[in-house]
């Protein structure tokens, strides 16, 4: 029998993940806050609720009925788990495979060296603090697998589409770096993980090449021909307080489970390869 996973957040992350899913013979259930924008979705089949915020699900008990596996992307609102706020009751008695797609904000900054899954959660932001906190949650009621993502790229969330509209910035920042990671890959990572599962598991979604905003910007401008943003100092920027605390970052982040445990290669190792392949996809669309 086709199993079924229940994703909490059909939004960028979860809305391919579904797809690919779906195609390996899952059904599909999942909650997002623009019904509207999934009627495809809805047409193929999947089972669509409306959550917003702390927005209970009508009936959660049979939106979870018969689930063999629950994935929240949803991230802390207000400080606090809107998932868990609204049902942990009800998940409390899942049996099933769970897990929870979070950040490498819980990490601390570290200019030197890198940030494995077995190092200690130390988050300099308040949006850090919310994910650890969250992370606790799930891992103590579920054991849940935890999925710690660097900046999440890909199509229609890249450098080009700001370099195109004309918004785009170099804001330079002495040490600053950091990770990204593909959609696709964050996909493929997650859909290992449900096949061969280890209750509270870490799993550092990131590539092999952090860099600075600066420079990934620049790489980007120079594929699309057009110039890059002059840069601007933190200072001149004059960024929000939540803004600034990325533009701050030094953290370098790895993985010891993708590839030795879950056997999984990343298709888009650095930013150069993901940047060429959502270039080649739009030339191709």
């Amino acid at each position: 029998m086709a199993r079924t996973i229940f994703i909490f957040g059909l939004g960028y992350v979860g809305r391919p993940l579904g797809h690919r899913l779906a195609a390996a013979g899952w059904r599909i259930r999942g909650t997002t806050r623009t019904p509207e924008r999934l009627a495809a979705e809805t047409a193929a089949g999947w089972q669509i609720h409306r959550f917003a915020d702390d927005l209970p699900l009508a009936d959660a008990a049979a939106a979870l009925d018969g689930v063999d596996a629950v994935l929240s992307t949803i991230t802390a609102i207000g400080g606090s788990d809107p998932v868990l706020d609204a049902h942990q009751d009800i998940l409390a008695d899942f049996t099933g495979w769970t897990g929870y797609v979070s950040a490498t904000s819980v990490y601390p900054d570290r200019p030197d060296g890198f940030c494995y899954e077995d190092t200690p959660t130390d988050p300099a932001t308040a949006r850090g603090r919310a994910r650890v906190a969250a992370e606790s949650r799930w891992l103590s009621l579920l054991q849940s697998e935890i999925f710690r993502a660097a900046g999440i790229y890909g199509p229609g969330r890249s450098p080009f589409d700001a370099l195109r509209a004309g918004t785009a910035r170099i804001i330079e920042h002495r040490g600053q770096v950091f990770n990204r990671i593909h959609v696709d890959d964050i996909c493929r990572i997650i859909e290992a993980a449900i096949k061969s599962p280890r209750p509270g598991r870490i799993i550092n979604l990131a590539d092999t090449r952090p860099a600075a905003q600066g420079e990934v910007m620049r790489h980007a401008a120079a594929l699309i021909g057009v110039e890059p943003p002059q840069p601007q100092s933190l200072e001149e920027a004059e960024l929000s307080p939540m803004a600034r605390t990325f533009y701050v970052s030094r953290r370098r982040v790895a993985s010891r489970v993708i590839g030795p445990e879950l056997g999984v290669e990343l298709l888009y190792p650095d930013y150069e390869s993901g940047l060429a392949a959502i270039l080649a996809a739009e030339r191709d669309g």
